[in-house]
């Protein structure tokens, strides 16, 4: 979706995010805890050369020969919630530094999203906590994507249209498009109409959605511009 992951590379998640922008041709932005004339962990050096061989960035407000001292890491945290729309926390127990950065994005006045998980597992607590408190339960990424939508569109170079072509729309994009015809259609109608899933239907509309083309009503409908 053009969207850039910041992160912290740290081991665990962080790296699991950066990787997950890099193996999909996206850009991340890592914040370093220390200063740029090092990585920490070391083992993150190929990541860390694979995010600026993309055309991502790695950030730090330290000194470049600042070691990784304890205290800059959640001092950091506030420069992830800072440069990112919303925070999706996946695991984090009680104490995690995880929640730090999401109640930095809450003050920020940035979305918070945490994925719930078993109840028994320490690490699913800080969500729970978090959930508890009013950070929004997801469990897909179209869920994220639905909430900044409205932030996202004045970054998305698009062209309203009010005419049933809508140039360059992809196939099946265009087969929506079409389908939703001169008055409102929910994403069951459209799915019988296309032969496409729910979940397909519901991802083209983001894309629809974000392009310009349509925009959603109240009770889960969706016209066209």
């Amino acid at each position: 979706m053009g969207i850039t992951v910041s992160s912290g590379l740290a081991v665990g998640v962080d790296h699991a995010a950066h990787m997950g922008a890099l193996d999909n041709k996206g850009l991340t932005v890592a914040v370093l805890g220390n200063g740029l004339n090092s990585v920490y962990p070391r083992q993150h050096h190929a990541l860390a050369d694979k995010i600026i061989a993309s055309g991502g960035l790695l950030l730090s407000e330290q000194a470049p020969d600042s070691p990784p001292l304890a205290v800059n890491f959640p001092k950091r945290n506030r420069i992830i919630s800072g440069l990112s729309l919303g925070v999706l926390v996946i695991d984090a127990t009680v104490k995690s530094g995880s929640l730090v950065t999401a109640r930095l994005a809450a003050e920020q006045g940035k979305d918070v999203f945490a994925l719930p998980g078993d109840i028994d597992n320490p690490n699913s607590k800080g969500c729970h906590l978090l959930i508890r408190e009013g950070a929004q339960l997801t469990e897909t990424v179209q869920e994220i994507l639905q909430c900044i939508a409205p932030q996202l569109r004045p970054y998305v170079e698009s062209t309203s249209s009010t005419d049933a072509k809508a140039p360059d729309l992809k196939d099946t994009d265009r087969l929506v498009f079409e389908a939703i015809g001169d008055h409102s259609s929910s994403i069951d109608q459209l799915s019988i109409n296309t032969g496409l899933t729910s979940a397909q239907v519901s991802s083209i509309l983001l894309s629809l959605e974000l392009a310009g083309v349509v925009y959603s009503q109240s009770g889960g409908k969706f016209s066209k511009t």
